[in-house]
């Protein structure tokens, strides 16, 4: 497993919330798979970067970005904004075919690592439908531990963890 993450930037965002792979593979010299474009539950995701990145440049090293492995998008890692608070929220998807290889972990790893070296992070969190095993587990084997419940307005309650980082340790 050679697991990276790569950057997207709006005009990519841009470009996947229209449905033009061709135009973010130019950008990216990877295949895009079809279902970053055409499922709806990836353009609500393209459609919340968006807004994050829109005349909001404190957002640009906070938003989402490709899961690749070995040169294959496998699925979607970032985060959901600059800190605030102290706080910062992480968020990923790995495409069905790519499951159960330990690619979510190691994609949230990668992403606790970056967070943990940022001084304005003391906490990660993650926030997680009650029914979805597959991620609780994702984030405890990455080390997060329950935080109670949140209540999403668009999602209903979610399960919250949190993953404290050495700022927040004092280490």
């Amino acid at each position: 497993m050679s697991l990276r993450l790569a950057p997207l930037d709006l005009e990519m965002f841009r470009a996947l919330q229209a449905g033009d792979a061709a135009a973010v593979e130019r950008m990216l010299q990877l295949t895009v798979p079809v279902e970053l474009v055409e499922s709806p539950d990836y353009a609500a995701i393209w459609t919340f970067m968006i807004g994050l990145l829109e005349g909001r440049p404190e957002n640009t090293d906070w938003v989402m970005r490709l899961v690749v492995d070995d040169d294959v998008i496998v699925g979607n890692a970032g985060f959901k904004g600059a800190p605030v608070d102290g706080q910062v929220e992480l968020g990923y998807t790995v495409a069905p075919p790519h499951r159960r290889r330990g690619l979510a972990v190691a994609a949230v790893g990668l992403l606790l690592d970056e967070a943990c070296q940022h001084p304005d992070v003391a906490r990660v969190i993650a926030r997680i439908k009650p029914d979805n095993d597959a991620s609780v587990g994702v984030v405890t084997k990455a080390g997060f531990v329950p935080d109670g419940d949140h209540i999403n307005p668009r999602w209903g309650r979610q399960l919250q963890y949190v993953h404290p980082t050495p700022s927040a340790t004092g280490q």
